[in-house]
């Protein structure tokens, strides 16, 4: 599906990637409770990947409560907790966070730089926000 954006040659396995992105998308409500998901299949096709590879990052989804199956209809998007949901992303976000402030530091980047960089980035998507809203 063109919602789903996958690079094989990232080092990520799919089904992780698949996984995550996934996951963000149900936390972030652009797939809303109890709206389906496409089939395995669909995806599998749309990216090119083994469906088992769809398949196995759905299963995750649904262990981890973000999706639930239905009977003749497949995967649709589960019921959630807001209160859980806002934990959720909040504990995404922070691990997006560590992995940044990781991946700087083996670059040679000190933490001031990554803040500056981080702060100049807000300002230009709030810029933009602004500038798309008028």
């Amino acid at each position: 599906m063109e919602q789903f954006i996958i690079s094989p040659s990232s080092g990520v396995p799919i089904y992780k990637q698949l996984f995550s992105q996934i996951e963000r998308m149900v936390l972030n409500n652009y797939f809303s409770v109890g709206e389906q998901l496409p089939s395995v299949r669909q995806v599998a096709t749309s990216l090119e990947v083994n469906p088992m590879t769809v398949s196995k990052a759905y299963g995750l989804l649904e262990e981890r409560g973000y999706l639930t199956r239905l009977r003749g209809k497949g995967m649709v998007v589960a019921m959630r907790d807001d209160a859980v949901s806002q934990q959720e992303k909040l504990e995404l976000l922070n691990t997006m966070i560590a992995q940044l402030f990781s991946q700087a530091q083996q670059m040679g980047i000190d933490e001031q730089e990554i803040i500056t960089l981080v702060k100049a980035s807000i300002t230009e998507s709030t810029l933009k926000t602004k500038e798309s809203k008028e």
